[in-house]
């Protein structure tokens, strides 16, 4: 579609008059409001199948105990479920998407309500049997309530959502239907991106990528397909922020993302890392329990589900919902990358609502599609006094963050 397409920087023209630069000022911007209006219609739709921030890193930061109330963003409600492993007395879950607040409380549901691991397993973990269809009509619908219940059972015509989870959910989602174009271009190559999961060292898993997965981003029509706001968007890289591509070419981008698909590929083993499982096997791996988001981890399953009545779901954004809580409330927050797609002025209204919830001690992780933390020059004053960020420890766990998709990574502790 030709509104997704990149728009050129009007070249300068010194005879311009003030009206005609007025005009074609008010031209560009209004094709990229346009432009950002139709993605942020676009991805009112279910988006992530799962969440692509690495959990272990947050709980590594967070060093969450028995005392703590946490708010996270929910998006596809892995991590907010994951973070049950350590016993928080409180899990807030957030998410201005209704698909993403319906899919965490079909989780929930799920966890509350299915007998044992192994139907929970196959519902959430594989996800890919007719027969989780009546799992879901005879033990999960009913505790739903009306608005999640209307979103599964809705749909287009001819389909219901929740047929979704008989026929690999892992493959749905915008998010799942870019990575099926990754699979797409790399069947054009010849090759089966698969095989990266049959490998177990880093060394075999180097070459393969070199050898084979490489050319897939030389190919002209994979470099413009990477290059458009669409693809941009998924991957994490807010309107703000993409003029930076623009001013690139689609080749010079496809090198930029391909360096991140190689660490994906390459920063460990596929046994111990289900991002790589899922971007390059569109699936968990069902033959382990090493593979897995905590949540599904047989281990955690009984400690997941007698905390399963701490967590909440919301529809609302983080800052609405920290705004309407106590002075002195909270003890940590995963903010994820929602401060790359606010202003200035909108990141320090948000920490001053922090600073007013927070505990003494209380740390905020979050992460952004560049190296640079986005709040430290809206962190002025006395909000710059109270907060800071643990350097080094965000730079040891942006190292460790399996998914690879963000450069930055960052923990901020309050300060009394």
């Amino acid at each position: 579609m030709k509104i997704f397409q990149s728009i050129p920087p009007l070249s300068p023209v010194k005879p311009f008059t003030k009206k005609l630069r007025s005009k074609a000022f008010y031209e560009k911007t209004s094709k990229l409001r346009v432009k950002e209006r139709v993605i942020a219609l676009w991805f009112r739709r279910l988006v992530y199948n799962q969440v692509w921030e690495d959990p272990l890193v947050d709980m590594q930061a967070l060093q969450l105990t028995g005392h703590d109330h946490i708010i996270t963003v929910a998006s596809a409600g892995c991590n907010a479920l994951s973070y049950l492993t350590h016993n928080p007395a409180k899990v807030i879950a957030v998410d201005h998407n209704h698909a993403h607040v319906s899919l965490l409380k079909l989780k929930i549901a799920a966890l509350k309500a299915l007998p044992n691991y192994d139907e929970f397993f196959q519902f959430l973990g594989v996800a890919h049997a007719s027969s989780n269809i009546r799992i879901y009509n005879s033990l999960i619908a009913p505790n739903l309530d009306s608005e999640a219940r209307n979103y599964w059972e809705g749909g287009p015509i001819g389909f219901r959502r929740i047929r979704m989870f008989a026929k690999n959910f892992y493959k749905y989602g915008l998010l799942g239907q870019i990575i099926g174009i990754f699979h797409w271009s790399a069947k054009l190559h010849k090759v089966n991106l698969a095989e990266l999961l049959e490998l177990n060292s880093l060394e075999d898993q180097e070459k393969w990528f070199d050898e084979k997965v490489a050319k897939i981003f030389d190919s002209r029509l994979v470099a413009k397909l990477i290059s458009s706001p669409f693809i941009l968007y998924n991957l994490g890289i807010p309107p703000g922020q993409q003029h930076t591509f623009y001013e690139k070419s689609p080749e010079e981008i496809a090198e930029i993302i391909k360096a991140r698909v190689r660490r994906l590929a390459t920063l460990t083993t596929p046994q111990n890392n289900y991002f790589a499982w899922q971007a390059f096997g569109r699936r968990y791996d069902l033959s382990g329990n090493s593979a897995l988001p905590p949540y599904l981890m047989h281990e955690n399953y009984a400690t997941v589900k007698a905390n399963a009545h701490k967590i909440s779901v919301e529809q609302c954004n983080i800052r609405d919902a920290i705004s309407r809580m106590d002075h002195n409330s909270l003890d940590a927050a995963v903010l994820q990358d929602t401060q790359d797609w606010m202003s200035d002025d909108d990141i320090s209204a948000l920490w001053s609502e922090l600073t007013r919830v927070a505990k003494p001690g209380a740390r905020v992780v979050f992460r952004s599609a560049g190296l640079e933390s986005p709040v430290e020059k809206c962190l002025t004053g006395l909000l710059g006094h109270k907060w800071k960020r643990d350097d080094v420890v965000s730079t040891t766990l942006r190292d460790q963050d399996r998914s690879c998709v963000y450069q930055g990574f960052h923990l901020y502790r309050l300060h009394a």
